[in-house]
């Protein structure tokens, strides 16, 4: 069987050790495990995840969540959560977020 993760890429120092896992791969594992709702398989379709290994003083590794054009890279420090939203492939000017149910915030994307 054929592995569903990608070997690690060199990049030169930029994401060494880097694992990829693209949106075929992903809603094709989910489906050995039974059917997915379409709606579901459409998303994971389009869906791309990164895994990169953690840095010195990490908790664990980073990881980016590629869907909808927008990368959401994500990561335990050893002094809090590292969150990361990458819109420069869209035309988005404007990022409303929220934090633990608190109410959206609005923050401009330039």
């Amino acid at each position: 069987m054929t592995s569903w993760i990608d070997p690690a890429e060199n990049t030169d120092g930029v994401g060494d050790g880097q694992r990829t896992l693209n949106g075929q791969q992903l809603a094709g594992a989910l489906a050995l495990l039974g059917s997915v709702d379409p709606v579901c398989a459409e998303v994971l379709t389009r869906l791309n995840l990164r895994v990169y290994p953690g840095e010195a003083g990490d908790r664990t590794a980073y990881v980016v969540l590629d869907v909808h054009g927008v990368s959401i890279g994500v990561k335990r420090r050893a002094a809090g959560l590292y969150l990361h939203a990458d819109t420069t492939d869209t035309d988005d000017r404007l990022i409303a977020f929220e934090i633990n149910g608190g109410g959206e915030t609005d923050h401009p994307t330039s």
